[in-house]
């Protein structure tokens, strides 16, 4: 029995304590700091994270096949356009071009010598000193021959084509990255000479979710950070065909950058829209507590020529940073919110509804 009335002594003692700390809180001031609410518009951003890519690159190939002869590039080295990378043998095709030139210039004669035999020819029947069937023999060879130089022609521009393509020039300017070939293989018809990248032309590619790509809109201008740089990107377009896995997306970004030096893989990272709140009540992000399960602020209003602290339950619609866009959860008119008002951001851990205040400079929102 004596312990029993101990015990409970001693939680009389403890709430006597308890219930003059609270009330002693009234009267005590407390030191705190506040800031104005502002209004503004406040915009999230989620962050991407994507590689850098050459849009034009392209594999060269041999258009006909030989021995190689000649190399005239190395990776990494600069190539303009029209600079001859590798020269095939052609001394076959050379002489194969000679015969047709040979042959074309006999035919040359043939159809001189043809073309007088039958003016010749037609004065002869015309007198009829001739038959008229040897008029047309002659007439049937001109035109043979005619029809034997067009064909000559032809084969003599196939060959002068296929010489040029023994002659492996590069496309556009860039930067070999990768060779394929040495002196002395032997390069079948369409195979690989050089890799050659126009570094000029760059491209990013990030894989973002449907949420985002549904609402992407092409030629819209970004930044995006490379390393320590800051690039200007437009947006071309979202790629259809996604990721089946991870339900993404591929975004294409064009950058431009004429005097970077930039490397395929690199780490490219852009920061796209996801949530905006416009034209709502703004407060420093340390103006918001928990009380009860929810979201509060304790504002600071006059009351007896004393400054005293208010708790209004607020609803947070957006965190940007250092601010939270909120609402007062509360239709009546004593809990409405307006700029002006000044919050608590520093000490409202310590601060109860109606305790006193003492306040220190405000801060203004950054």
């Amino acid at each position: 029995m004596k312990k029993y009335i101990s015990t409970f002594t001693i939680y009389l003692v403890i709430v006597s304590i308890y219930t003059l700390f609270t009330v002693s809180n009234s009267f005590a001031e407390t030191l705190v700091q506040t800031s104005p609410i502002t209004r503004g518009n406040i915009n999230t951003e989620q962050t991407f994270i994507g590689s850098i890519h050459f849009s034009q690159s392209s594999l060269l190939a041999a258009k006909t096949q030989g021995l190689v002869l000649k190399v005239n590039f190395d990776t990494t080295q600069k190539i303009n356009k029209g600079d001859v990378l590798v020269e095939l043998d052609h001394e076959i095709l050379d002489s194969k071009i000679k015969a047709v030139q040979a042959s074309i210039k006999e035919l040359h004669l043939l159809k001189e010598k043809s073309a007088k035999d039958l003016k010749r020819y037609k004065q002869l029947v015309q007198q009829k000193n001739v038959s008229q069937q040897k008029y047309d023999e002659i007439y049937y060879d001109k035109t043979r021959i005619d029809q034997k130089l067009i064909s000559s022609n032809a084969e003599q521009d196939a060959l002068l084509i296929e010489r040029q393509q023994n002659i492996i020039k590069a496309p556009f300017d860039g930067v070999i990255t990768e060779r394929h070939v040495e002196i002395g293989e032997w390069v079948d018809k369409g195979g690989k000479i050089a890799t050659l990248t126009n570094p000029k032309k760059i491209i990013s590619l990030f894989d973002i979710p449907a949420s985002y790509a549904l609402n992407i809109k092409p030629d819209q201008a970004l930044e995006v950070k490379i390393g320590e740089q800051i690039l200007a990107g437009t947006i071309e377009g979202v790629i259809v065909k996604g990721d089946n896995k991870s339900r993404t997306f591929p975004l294409k970004v064009r950058l431009q950058s004429q005097s970077l030096i930039l490397f395929e893989g690199m780490e490219a990272i852009i920061k796209l829209p996801r949530i905006s709140h416009n034209d709502g009540l703004l407060v420093p992000r340390d103006a918001v507590i928990k009380r009860f399960g929810g979201d509060v602020i304790f504002i600071v209003e006059t009351e007896n020529n004393k400054k005293i602290a208010k708790m209004v339950p607020v609803t947070v619609h957006l965190f940007d940073g250092d601010m939270a866009a909120i609402s007062s959860n509360e239709q009546q008119a004593e809990h409405n919110l307006n700029t002006g008002m000044q919050v608590i951001v520093k000490g409202n851990e310590r601060v109860f509804p109606g305790q006193a205040l003492k306040l220190l400079p405000s801060t203004e929102p950054k």
